[in-house]
């Protein structure tokens, strides 16, 4: 198939359009999957401290559900960032160099010879790990903290008041597990998250769509 350079320029810019659409659509359903846990984390805390009887490990429904979207976010954050990552291509090599003056000509070869590892692919290049990690550290670290807040504020004021360090954790205990036990196990969950969300990603500044 041979064709002129005004051809593979018009089928460059189809081709620029459908990534942009793609990339946005995938955008679209990361920031949905963030307002479900948004909202998720919203409805349970309230809930949990609407009233004295309520227990206070619903605030865990919340957490576990937060963990869900997490994991449903860095999948479609897997398929955003293959398809973001060629439109970041099509811009450097393509758009960037039409714009700069009128001397500077596209080179078309070497914008084809960095897209031939794209073209043809669909599975996402980053791994699912990764993804979390900066979903975690971009978004989901501080809904953990406030549904951890809410859960000390729940243990500190139903049914009342508390008024030691060891009422505080014999509140904490769910059934026949001690508070004790719960809340090593809630310091050892957030160490894990804080270790993902830090050294999961991989640095920023080497990233050029850090989401």
């Amino acid at each position: 198939m041979n064709l002129d350079a005004g051809s593979r320029t018009t089928v460059l810019i189809h081709y620029y359009r459908a990534m942009v659409g793609r990339a946005d659509t995938w955008r679209v359903r990361m920031d949905t999957t963030t307002n479900w846990a948004i909202g998720a984390t919203a409805a349970l805390m309230s809930f949990a401290l609407g009233a004295p009887e309520i227990p206070h490990y619903v605030v865990f429904l919340a957490s576990f559900l937060t963990f869900i979207f997490l994991l449903l976010e860095g999948r479609r954050l897997t398929f955003y960032h293959l398809w973001q990552q060629r439109v970041l291509l099509l811009e450097e090599h393509f758009i960037a160099r039409a714009t700069r003056s009128q001397e500077e000509e596209v080179d078309l070869d070497a914008l084809q010879a960095a897209l031939d590892a794209h073209l043809g692919q669909t599975v996402p290049t980053m791994s699912l790990r990764k993804a979390m990690s900066r979903r975690l550290r971009r978004v989901y670290v501080y809904l953990f903290l406030a549904q951890v807040f809410g859960w000390g504020l729940k243990l500190t004021i139903h049914p009342t008041s508390a008024t030691s360090t060891s009422e505080w954790v014999s509140r904490a205990g769910i059934g026949a597990v001690p508070g004790a036990s719960v809340l090593t196990l809630v310091v050892a969950t957030l160490l894990v998250g804080a270790i993902l969300a830090a050294f999961g990603g991989g640095p920023w500044s080497k990233d050029k769509t850090p989401l």
